[in-house]
């Protein structure tokens, strides 16, 4: 079930890396292009994006990525004096600043940019400007990369890599560690490109995948190894039936992160790193989804597991429904964090779940009709699992009360869902909660027998039941019910004090084997339905039973005459 859960939140996230195929400069070239003065003026917005930080930046670097460096150099703030730059050194400048972003930018700090043509203004800078800050050094240092908005010569309030940024890249780009792996590769690897992005940094990513799976799966090894020897020293039957070498949420987690580190250390592209992150996000969600239910499952199975031992069974059946309400919220959560990573606006989101939610709520009644059955049979403690029962027209025996629907095994081995909405209405009966059993039966005697006959064969098996130690005394009774149409009816009413129905039934073998032996120790015999005539040729049928019976009549006539002439007491 957790696996099957873990594929739906993967399925549901995955269609969100569909924007990969859209990523500019990847399939197209970028549709903005250095236009002419003249028709710049007769635009209202700048054909570059540089309306806001964040298009500012993100229109540098689809244009450096696909090598377009004279139109990345436009997003540079126009060189004055001093900064008066030749094209090609504007190029080259590009490029440079490319590869210091794409070492020193994390794509967290992308999203950080304002959308906003005003910037941020709670940041504590100057209102045209922002500051785009990268990864801290070992020595204390920040990169950080400024932006300016400036009016262009046409009027218009744009955004530009600021001149005092750009004078600093050379010196950083200098003190990059990259350079030193890729002048050991062969010229192929480091030249050659895929996609606007070199050869070994493919590669690289690539083959660190099982490695990161390798390294995920040796820093997983040692909690593991932990919890195992502490489950074995409590209880040696409690060790986990998994070998060591399966791969768990934890392995993927912690792969994840390994990877995604050694991508961002090689100085892959940030525009693909951005996407890259997305998938990675996934990764994590599914993994921190698998790893929570892992974990909670486990929880509510040992306090089941305690509560099914103390005889608590409706206490077991609310822990059972709360773990599936956990899980499904906990999937939903995961799902919101995932949405907010991917820039979805989560709180308009709610919002609109809010205002949809009467709607889903009208037409989803029988929805909640049974998920408030459910925990209303739980509350009540109706029914809990295990519990023999009958509801409505079924019998069987409990075997789950989920959130939509209760499962009943029957008698033929066959399972029979039940809304819990239609339980909730529904006459049930708990067989667990009976303190007795009915045994009730219908003795059917000859009519050849004398009235004296009829009240010894009735003492007799007054007496059997009077003597069995598993039948209630004070509620059992032995009358002479009916003359019926073949035969004189004799009804057998008692309770028999066992819960176990299997129980019950031996109980009553065992007293219906005794009645049999009375009635036959009488002289008496059960009646045979016919309806053709009877031919009687004796009014007993064992002599010496009844020479036996009439002894014991004349005894129980004295008995009965002395009682009765006897002076009152």
């Amino acid at each position: 079930m957790v696996r099957l859960r873990t594929v739906v939140l993967a399925a549901l996230l995955l269609p969100t890396l569909a924007c990969t195929a859209q990523i500019p400069g990847l399939t197209s070239k970028p549709a903005a292009k250095s236009v002419p003065a003249t028709s710049a003026a007769a635009t209202q917005s700048d054909p570059l994006g540089r309306e806001t930080p964040r298009g500012t930046v993100m229109g540098f670097l689809h244009a450096a990525q696909d090598e377009n460096y004279s139109l990345a150099a436009q997003y540079f703030q126009p060189a004055t004096g001093r900064h008066r730059l030749d094209p090609t050194e504007e190029q080259d400048l590009a490029a440079e600043l490319l590869v210091v972003i794409n070492h020193k930018i994390l794509t967290s700090s992308l999203e950080s940019l304002s959308n906003d043509p005003q910037g941020r203004l709670d940041d504590g800078l100057p209102p045209n400007q922002e500051l785009l800050t990268g990864v801290r050094e070992l020595g204390g240092g920040v990169f950080s990369m400024e932006l300016l908005r400036l009016d262009d010569e046409h009027g218009r309030k744009l955004w530009y890599i600021s001149r005092k940024t750009l004078d600093t890249i050379p010196e950083v780009y200098d003190s990059l560690e990259f350079s030193d792996i890729e002048k050991k590769l062969p010229p192929y690897l480091t030249k050659h490109r895929v996609l606007s992005m070199p050869l070994w940094q493919w590669i690289a990513i690539l083959v660190a995948l099982p490695v990161a799976v390798l390294v995920g799966w040796l820093l997983s090894l040692l909690p593991r190894l932990a919890v195992r020897y502490h489950r074995k020293k409590i209880d040696p039957a409690a060790v986990p039936s998994q070998t060591l070498f399966h791969i768990g949420p934890g392995t993927l987690l912690l792969a994840a992160l390994v990877h995604y580190v050694f991508v961002f250390y090689i100085g892959a592209s940030i525009v693909y790193r951005e996407y890259y992150r997305r998938v990675i996000w996934i990764f994590l969600a599914v993994a921190f989804y698998w790893f929570v239910i892992r974990v909670t499952r486990e929880v509510f199975e040992r306090l089941a597991n305690r509560l099914t031992l103390s005889g608590r069974m409706a206490e077991r059946s609310i822990v059972s429904l709360a773990r599936r309400v956990l899980e499904i919220g906990i999937f939903v959560l995961v799902v919101l964090i995932v949405l907010s990573g991917f820039g979805v606006n989560v709180t308009a989101a709610l919002a609109g779940l809010g205002i949809g939610g009467l709607a889903i709520g009208l037409g989803a009644q029988k929805t909640f009709e049974n998920l408030l059955g459910g925990i209303s049979i739980l509350i009540d403690k109706a029914l809990v699992i295990g519990d023999p029962c009958r509801i409505g027209d079924q019998r069987g025996v409990l075997e789950d009360i989920g959130l939509r629907s209760t499962k009943l095994r029957t008698e033929d081995r066959t399972v029979v869902t039940i809304p819990n909405g239609t339980v909730a209405t529904a006459v049930l009966e708990n067989y667990r909660q009976r303190d007795k059993i009915l045994f009730r039966q219908m003795v059917r005697l000859r009519y050849d027998l004398s009235s004296d006959h009829l009240r010894y064969v009735l003492d007799e098996i007054r007496s059997v039941l009077t003597q069995n130690n598993h039948v209630e005394n004070a509620t059992s009774r032995v009358r002479l019910l009916r003359m019926a149409e073949y035969s004189i009816e004799v009804e057998i009413y008692a309770y028999i004090l066992v819960r176990d129905y299997a129980e019950f039934l031996a109980q009553q073998e065992e007293l219906i084997l005794s009645i049999v032996e009375a009635i036959e120790k009488t002289g008496a015999a059960i009646a045979l339905p016919s309806v053709g005539p009877v031919l009687m040729q004796d009014s007993w049928i064992d002599p010496e039973k009844a020479k036996a019976a009439k002894a014991r009549f004349a005894q129980s006539r004295d008995s009965r005459a002395s009682d009765s002439n006897s002076p009152p007491k």
